[in-house]
C-alpha cells in the first residue's frame, strides 16, 4: 500500500508544473547567466573551472526548498479539516507519512538529477563519480524533506512552519559560504564544515571531482547521521501530533 500511494505522490507531484519551473528552470538559468559571466575562468585554490562550482552550488541549494512538497502533503492530507478523508485508507497515518517522505525524496533528488544531467551535456560540467553524486542528491533530500516534516509536525501555525523552512534553507546555503566567506574558525567553522547540510553536499561533490573518495564518504556519513536524528524526531513529534 505504502508503494501504491507513492506512485499518486508522483502523480500529484508531476501536475505541480509551478514547482518544476521554481526548482528547475530556475536554477538552469541562473547557472546559465553566471556561467556566461564566469567564462572560462578556474578556481585557483581547487583547479575546478567556475562554470562547474556554479553549477554544483545551484543545483544544491534548490535541493534545500523541495521540502515544500512534503510540508504541504502532510499539511493537506493529515492536518486540515479534511483529513478525515485519510480514515478510508486500508493504512494508517503515519504509513501515510512514511509514503510521503519516500516520494518527495526520490522525486527531489530526480529533479536535481535532471539538472546534473543537463549541465554535464550542455555545459560539460564534470560531476565526478555520478554513482555518489545521485547518492548525496537522495540523503540531502531526505534529509531536507524531514527537517520540513518536523517543522509542519512540531509548529501550530502553518505559515510559521513555512518560514521557518525557508529559514532552514536560507541559513544552510549562507553558512555554505554562497554569497559571502564564513570565516573558519571557532564553533562557526565547526558548524560550517561538519554540521551544516549544504557544505557537506558540496563538499562531498568537490571531493568526488578531485578523486577524495574518502572525505566524499565522510560527509554523506555525516549526512546520514543528520538525517536519522531528523527521522527520530519526526517519530516522536508524529506519534502526539497524527495519533
Amino acid at each position: 500500500m505504502i508503494l501504491r500511494s507513492s506512485y499518486f505522490m508522483f502523480k500529484r507531484m508531476l501536475r505541480g508544473y509551478l514547482a518544476h519551473v521554481i526548482l528547475i528552470v530556475l536554477p538552469l538559468v541562473l547557472i546559465t547567466i553566471l556561467g556566461l559571466v564566469a567564462g572560462d575562468a578556474v578556481d585557483s585554490d581547487t583547479g575546478i573551472p567556475f562554470m562547474d562550482l556554479i553549477s554544483i552550488t545551484q543545483v544544491l541549494a534548490f535541493q534545500f526548498f523541495g521540502g515544500f512538497y512534503t510540508m504541504e502533503f502532510i499539511r493537506s492530507d493529515l492536518i486540515e479539516p479534511t483529513k478525515w478523508r485519510l480514515y478510508s485508507l486500508p493504512y494508517s497515518a503515519h504509513e501515510h507519512a512514511f509514503s510521503i517522505i519516500i516520494s518527495t525524496s526520490i522525486f527531489n533528488m530526480l529533479q536535481g538529477l535532471v539538472m546534473v544531467i543537463f549541465t554535464h551535456l550542455v555545459y560539460d560540467v564534470n560531476w565526478g563519480d555520478m554513482g555518489i553524486v545521485m547518492l548525496t542528491l537522495l540523503v540531502l533530500s531526505i534529509l531536507t524533506q524531514l527537517v520540513f516534516l518536523n517543522c509542519v509536525l512540531g509548529i501550530k501555525n502553518y505559515k510559521t512552519a513555512e518560514r521557518a523552512g525557508t529559514a532552514f534553507g536560507l541559513i544552510s546555503i549562507t553558512l555554505g559560504g554562497v554569497w559571502f566567506t564564513i570565516p573558519d574558525v571557532g564553533i562557526l567553522g565547526f558548524i560550517t564544515s561538519y554540521v551544516n547540510p549544504f557544505s557537506l553536499g558540496e563538499g562531498t561533490t568537490h571531493a568526488v571531482i578531485l578523486g577524495n573518495m574518502g572525505d566524499a564518504l565522510l560527509n554523506i556519513g555525516i549526512l546520514l547521521i543528520e538525517a536519522v536524528i531528523m527521522a527520530s524526531l519526526a517519530i516522536y513529534i508524529g506519534r502526539r501530533k497524527l495519533a
